[in-house]
């Protein structure tokens, strides 16, 4: 993936109509009426680029196939990978909804094929999922926001990852792609 432009990540910046007074509450919205575990509520501003989210879905991807994901579920264990925690409590703490937030990113893991290969190609997006995007917005009580992620010193933040503000060639997104590859790293 490095210097290429990665495909578009199915991942839907949504704006709530009220910040969240209850996480909980607006996780368990999504979990009621999603149709399967591939879609999650990603806290905003914790994906910081296309790159990112495909880093993370790798890895998630090779913990299934090798069975060895830390979380019984596909969702928990890609917040997790996004955290960089073993703990799960502190991965919904940093990269789930939290309350107080009044954006999200709505994220539906695209599939893979069950076979382990050399090569792996990204699937590209062709829309499949946005009417089950919008339905499921439409029960969070949110909208689309015209964004897609972007590296901020927030993200860096939320995701308690420790920095030197004065750096000015700070990289947050290698930082977090870092972050993502040594997490099971003992």
């Amino acid at each position: 993936m490095k210097g290429a432009t990665p495909p578009w990540f199915p991942a839907w910046c949504i704006q709530f109509t009220e910040p969240i007074s209850d996480s909980r509450l607006t996780a368990a919205m999504l979990l009621q009426n999603r149709n399967d575990e591939r879609w999650l509520l990603l806290g905003y501003p914790t994906a910081v680029s296309e790159r990112h989210l495909w880093a993370t879905w790798l890895a998630l991807r090779e913990r299934v196939l090798a069975e060895k994901m830390v979380s019984n579920s596909l969702d928990g264990e890609f917040l997790r990978l996004i955290a960089g925690t073993h703990q799960m409590s502190v991965a919904f703490k940093r990269a789930g909804v939290q309350s107080g937030d009044d954006k999200a990113w709505l994220i539906r893991l695209p599939e893979w094929d069950g076979e382990p290969s050399a090569e792996i190609e990204l699937p590209h997006y062709n829309g499949k999922y946005d009417a089950n995007a919008n339905e499921l917005m439409s029960w969070l009580e949110a909208e689309l926001l015209p964004q897609r992620p972007m590296p901020t010193l927030d993200a860096l933040e939320r995701l308690e990852i420790n920095h030197d503000f004065n750096n000015e060639n700070l990289q947050i997104e290698q930082l977090l792609l870092t972050t993502t590859a040594i997490v099971d790293i003992d």
